[in-house]
């Protein structure tokens, strides 16, 4: 059973790496994102069992990442729709009261919004998306309060896309 600490520190790990090489390493940010998933939904099903969600979120993780090595095309569109799905449901809940709307809506539009943003823009796309998903990893472990919570968020993102929108050039053309 991991220690306590593993739980904070694997999300901080995974966020940094797909902040700052989320486009160059996809098969990472597919996993990531599953990873991201998994953890943020469990706790719905599984209660109490954190080393249990941890570990079912970690299998998901790497299943997803030997897909998005394998699947490259396939899996960047998907991830795009889970990660666009994932950041404007979670948004939405923290900015907005509780509606009418069922609640699989806004992961719906943002799903949809991420994997059509991915289909035009795939490699700025992925820069984006990753940075975005890192520092969602990242400043979800830290347990912030909502305003700094979303202040870091914004910095860290802006720093993921500078750092690897720098480096795009310097790699030539991706595969993705």
């Amino acid at each position: 059973m991991p220690d306590t600490d593993l739980y904070s520190l694997f999300p901080i790990l995974v966020g940094v790496l797909l902040l700052f090489a989320g486009r160059k390493v996809l098969w990472l940010f597919v996993g990531g994102v599953a990873f991201m998933l998994v953890m943020s939904i469990a706790p719905r099903f599984i209660h109490h069992q954190e080393s249990t969600i941890f570990y079912v979120a970690l299998g998901v993780g790497v299943a997803a990442a030997a897909a998005g090595y394998f699947l490259q095309k396939v899996a960047v569109r998907i991830a795009g729709f889970v990660a666009g799905g994932y950041v404007f449901f979670s948004v939405m809940e923290e900015f907005t009261a509780r509606s009418a709307l069922p609640s699989w809506l806004p992961f719906a539009v943002g799903g949809v919004l991420g994997a059509l943003i991915l289909s035009f823009l795939v490699e700025w796309a992925l820069i984006i998306h990753s940075s975005l998903t890192g520092a969602f990893l990242i400043t979800e472990s830290l347990n912030l309060e909502p305003n700094m919570n979303m202040a870091l968020l914004a910095v860290l993102t802006l720093i993921g896309i500078a750092v690897q929108g720098t480096t795009k050039g310097s790699r030539g053309r991706d595969k993705a």
